[in-house]
């Protein structure tokens, strides 16, 4: 039985849109008779980390907590009513569930629309949640137009943070998690980040894991090898080498690169367990019922029409288990390269070549 929170909650009046602020603070805190959320705003606005904070919240906000429930628009288009199976039944293991979905294009959103309709036309309110994705909507949108002018769903426009509060949000996710820089590594990073806040979270992870049992201050050394566009470092283009099964060129840049000590094999390390990570979010993708490009337009960082053949291959020579299975292996390696006196470079240099090697063997089957 799910025992709401928010049962019985007068209705509202229509034209519920929240911005900015407003919108990151609804995401913490939901009100209740809100049973409903598109988010949205333009490139570079920090969609994701809201949408993971609205999550969390909802999940949480009846007890069992939800379940969640993943639909691609594809899924949802082809039996649009596990949407409200979704919402408004209870799952197997006895809690309702928060419905999620992604969407690129407005025309995706129909299943979706139609389902939030049917919440404000409900008498008795859902047990689960419905939270929508979406990228920039203008004020001519209709899906827009249409979730505002109901009373128990509402739209989310997240901006760009200011200089000033986004070198405050920087600061204050360095102190929880207790990673400490120097103060001018700090300057680098929050000057760095700003050229698109919409990495920020996935670059300040990337540094924490860096930092793991490392028993100084982070320098702007530390920095620069570690936050930056990724395909544009040479770092991540070894890491893509390997994963393709370019052996012959990775050998040859590796002497280069790693050997003379140019690139750190850390951040090398992270930038491969980073990749395997989006791997396997993209067969999940894919398990959803999304195909082809619009898989990479959903991953974070995005993978853009031109990128997906290529990560498409390198999809097919990582199946689930296998990525499953070196990611056991890279930890193996990350555990000894953290070790005192332990050469790392030699370490990452045959981690390297061992996963070429597979990602090679994988293509010649195919």
């Amino acid at each position: 039985m799910v025992t709401l929170s928010n049962a019985n909650v007068p209705a509202r009046t229509a034209d519920v849109k929240r911005q900015g602020r407003q919108a990151e603070t609804f995401s913490k805190q939901p009100e209740a008779g809100t049973f409903g959320a598109v988010i949205f705003g333009r490139a570079g606005a920090p969609l994701s980390e809201v949408g993971e904070a609205l999550a969390a919240s909802w999940k949480k906000s009846t007890n069992p907590p939800l379940d969640i429930l993943r639909l691609s628009p594809e899924a949802a288009k082809e039996a649009p009513e596990r949407i409200l199976e979704g919402l408004f039944s209870e799952s197997l293991f006895g809690g309702a569930s928060l419905v999620m979905t992604s969407i690129a294009r407005e025309t995706e959103a129909r299943p979706f629309l139609d389902a939030l309709k049917q919440i404000d036309e409900s008498s008795e309110p859902p047990a689960g949640r419905l939270l929508v994705m979406a990228g920039d909507l203008s004020t001519r949108s209709t899906l827009r137009k249409t979730v505002e002018g109901l009373s128990k769903s509402t739209t989310l426009q997240i901006f760009e943070r200011t200089e000033r509060d986004f070198e405050n949000w920087v600061k204050d996710w360095l102190a929880n998690a207790r990673l400490a820089l120097e103060a001018e590594a700090e300057i680098h990073l929050i000057q760095t980040l700003l050229e698109d806040q919409s990495l920020a979270r996935t670059e300040l992870e990337k540094l924490a894991l860096y930092a793991d049992d490392l028993d100084r201050k982070l320098t702007v050394a530390d920095v620069k090898s570690l936050v930056s566009l990724e395909d544009q470092s040479s770092g991540f283009e070894m890491v893509d080498m390997a994963l393709s099964g370019q052996t012959k060129p990775l050998a040859a840049q590796l002497e280069t690169q790693l050997q003379d000590g140019s690139t750190n094999a850390i951040p090398v390390l992270i930038g491969l367990i980073n990749q395997f990570k989006r791997v396997l979010r993209a067969h999940e993708i894919s398990a959803s019922g999304v195909n082809g490009a619009k898989i990479g337009e959903r991953l974070t960082p995005r993978i853009f029409e031109r990128q997906w053949p290529a990560f498409e291959r390198i999809m097919g020579s990582w199946p689930p288990d296998r990525a499953l299975t070196m990611m056991s292996r890279i930890e193996e390696v990350d555990v000894s390269c953290r070790q005192a006196a332990s050469p790392q470079e030699a370490h990452v240099r045959r981690l390297l070549l061992e996963v070429s090697a597979h990602a090679e063997r994988q293509k010649r089957r195919r």
